[in-house]
C-alpha cells in the first residue's frame, strides 16, 4: 500500500502536465485501451491487467516486455511487474506497475476525463465516452475539458488558482501573437492576471532562452533545471493548447503562437460558460469529477452548434492553402520527403512543424506531396482538423477517411497509419479502411474509384487481406482499384505521378493470379 503522505503547503508553481505523454493525441488510445475496466476497482490485480493491456496495445513499450502475435495479458504479466518494479509510488498509487498506470492517467484526471483513484472504481466522463465512441473528436473533447480546467485541483497542490487556458486566450485577444519565449513566461503566472503579464512582456525583450531563464529565476525563484522550465513543461502545455484548436503555430525566424482566428466564434462561446469550483471540490477528487460533469450539456451544445455551421472543407480551397504553406516555408519535394524520413525522431526541418503530432505529420506531408503532383488536376482534401493557415490540429472524426483526392469523375481515398506491429495493423487498420471506402455513399457518383493504404511496412498478412478484398468485391461487381504501400513505395510512385496506373496494374494482377490458381 502507498503510504499516506503529509500534505505540503501549497506554493506557486509553473504550469505543467505529465511529460511522459508529450503528444496529447495519444490519450484517445489510452482511454480506449483502459475502457474495458470502467467501473472495475483499481486494485493491484485489476491494475496489472490494465497496465499489461497497455503494453499489448502498444501504448507502453519496453525491451523487457516482448510482444508478438501470440502475446496475452497473462503471458506478459511477470515481465510487466519486473520492468516496473523500481517505479516510485505516485498519485496515491503504490510503487511498481500501479504507479505506472498513474503516469498515463494523471493529465486525464486533471482535465476531468477520468476519475482514477487507487482502490476505487475507474470512472469515465461523458466526454471520454463520446470520444472513444467517435461521437466527438480530440479537438472537441480537449477544448471542452480545457474550459473546465483549473490549476489548483486535487491533483496539483499549487497556489495558482485559475484556468490557464482562459488566461492565455485573453492574452492572445490583446496581442496578435506571442513568442515561444514569452509563452514560457506565461506558464509562471501566479494568478492569471492578463494585464500584469502583458506589462512583463512589454518591459522585457526575452529574445533568448538565457534571458528567460535569468528572469524566471530572479522573479519566481524557480530552481528547476533549465531544460525543465524552458522546454519540457512548456512544450507539453503548448501541445495540449494546440489540440484544443485555440492556437496556431507559425515560424517567423522563431516560433510564434497566434490565436486560431478560424475558431474565434467557437472560442468566445466556450469562454461565455462560467465554471466555478468550491474549495472542497478543488481538494476532493470525487467532488471535482462530479462538478465538472455538470457543465457537459452547455459545452456540448456549443460544440454541436459550431459543428453544424462548419461546411465540409473544400478540396480546391485546401490546395490553395497548401500552396501558401509551401511558399511560406519554401518547401519542395526533396524537403518534404526528407521531413517524412524524420518522423519518429526529434529532428524537424521546419521548426513550426515540430508541434504536429506524429501520425498527423505523415498525413500532412503526404497531402503536401499530393498537392504538388496532382493539385492542378484534382481537389485534395485531408480530413484532419486544421487551423486557419492549414496546419493540422487533430485527427478527423471517426469513420472518416484520411486523405481524399477527387474530380468530377474520379475518387481516390488514401488511408495512412504509422502502426508497424503486424497484429495491430491487421486488426485496427485494414477492416476500417475498406469500410470507410465502401460505406461512403458519395463514391457511388464516381466512375473511377481508387484506394491506397500506406504504412511504414506492409506485412504479408495485411497484403493478403487487401488481395482478398479485391477478389471478394470484384465478385460482387464493386469495381475499384487498390494497393497497399509502404511509405517509401508510395512516395516513389507519387513522385512519378503514376499512382492510378500502379493501382490498376496491382488490382489486375491480383485478379489474374486468382484466376490462374483456380485453374
Amino acid at each position: 500500500m502507498a503510504k499516506k503522505k503529509i500534505k505540503r503547503v501549497a506554493t506557486y508553481k509553473q504550469m505543467a502536465f505529465e511529460t511522459a505523454v508529450r503528444n496529447p493525441e495519444r490519450y484517445k488510445g489510452i482511454l480506449t485501451a483502459i475502457s474495458p475496466y470502467i467501473n472495475k476497482t483499481l486494485n493491484d490485480e485489476t491494475l496489472l491487467k490494465v497496465v499489461s493491456s497497455m503494453y499489448l496495445n502498444g501504448i507502453v513499450s519496453s525491451e523487457g516486455v516482448e510482444i508478438d502475435e501470440n502475446s496475452t495479458i497473462e503471458s506478459i504479466e511477470d515481465a510487466v511487474i519486473e520492468v516496473n518494479s523500481t517505479r516510485r509510488a505516485d498519485g496515491g498509487f503504490p510503487q511498481g506497475y500501479q504507479s505506472r498506470f498513474w503516469t498515463y492517467v494523471r493529465t486525464l484526471s486533471e482535465m476531468g476525463f477520468v476519475l482514477a483513484q487507487y482502490g476505487q472504481p475507474l470512472q469515465f466522463s461523458e466526454i471520454s465516452l463520446k470520444l472513444i465512441n467517435n461521437e466527438i473528436d480530440e479537438q472537441e473533447a480537449f477544448s471542452i475539458q480545457a474550459m473546465k480546467y483549473n490549476r489548483r485541483s486535487p491533483y496539483r497542490n499549487v497556489s495558482n488558482d485559475f484556468n490557464y487556458f482562459k488566461f492565455i486566450l485573453e492574452v492572445l485577444k490583446q496581442r496578435e501573437r506571442i513568442s515561444y519565449e514569452q509563452f514560457i513566461v506565461s506558464t509562471f503566472s501566479n494568478d492569471g492576471d492578463v494585464s500584469e503579464f502583458l506589462k512583463i512582456i512589454d518591459e522585457n525583450t526575452f529574445g533568448e532562452p538565457a534571458e528567460v531563464e535569468e528572469f524566471l529565476r530572479n522573479e519566481y525563484g524557480t530552481n528547476l533545471k533549465a531544460q525543465t522550465i524552458l522546454r519540457d513543461y512548456p512544450d507539453v502545455v503548448l501541445r495540449v493548447l494546440i489540440i484544443t484548436g485555440f492556437v496556431s503555430i507559425q515560424f517567423r525566424g522563431k516560433v510564434f503562437i497566434y490565436r486560431n482566428i478560424a475558431n474565434d466564434d467557437y472560442i468566445n462561446d466556450l469562454l461565455s460558460v462560467n465554471i466555478e469550483l468550491t474549495n472542497e471540490e478543488k481538494e476532493n477528487p470525487s467532488l471535482h469529477f462530479a462538478k465538472l460533469e455538470t457543465y457537459n450539456n452547455q459545452l456540448l451544445e456549443i460544440v454541436y452548434k459550431h459543428r453544424e455551421e462548419e461546411l465540409e472543407a473544400d478540396g480546391f480551397e485546401y490546395v490553395q492553402k497548401v500552396s501558401e504553406i509551401i511558399k511560406l516555408y519554401e518547401l519542395n519535394e526533396d524537403k518534404i520527403v526528407e521531413s517524412i524520413g524524420y518522423i519518429g525522431t526529434s529532428k524537424n526541418i521546419i521548426p513550426a512543424f515540430k508541434y504536429i503530432a506524429e501520425p498527423l505529420k505523415l498525413e500532412f506531408y503526404l497531402s503536401l506531396i499530393l498537392a504538388l503532383k496532382y493539385g492542378k488536376e484534382f481537389a485534395i482534401r485531408p480530413n484532419y482538423k486544421a487551423d486557419y493557415i492549414g496546419l493540422p490540429i487533430s485527427h478527423a472524426p471517426g469513420n472518416t477517411g484520411d486523405i481524399e483526392v477527387y474530380s468530377k469523375k474520379l475518387y481516390w481515398l488514401i488511408e495512412v497509419t504509422l502502426i508497424r506491429n503486424k497484429t495491430q495493423q491487421l486488426n485496427s487498420e485494414t477492416t476500417s479502411v475498406i469500410r470507410h471506402f465502401l460505406d461512403d455513399n458519395k463514391i457511388n457518383n464516381y466512375l473511377s474509384k481508387y484506394l491506397s493504404f500506406v504504412a511504414p511496412v506492409i506485412h504479408q498478412d495485411t497484403r493478403e487481406f487487401f488481395d482478398y478484398s479485391i477478389v471478394r468485391h470484384k465478385i460482387k461487381d464493386q469495381r475499384f482499384n487498390l494497393k497497399p504501400y509502404s511509405i517509401s513505395e508510395f512516395i516513389d510512385v507519387t513522385l512519378t505521378s503514376e499512382n492510378f496506373k500502379d493501382m490498376e496494374n496491382y488490382t489486375s494482377q491480383v485478379i489474374e493470379d486468382f484466376r490462374n490458381n483456380l485453374n
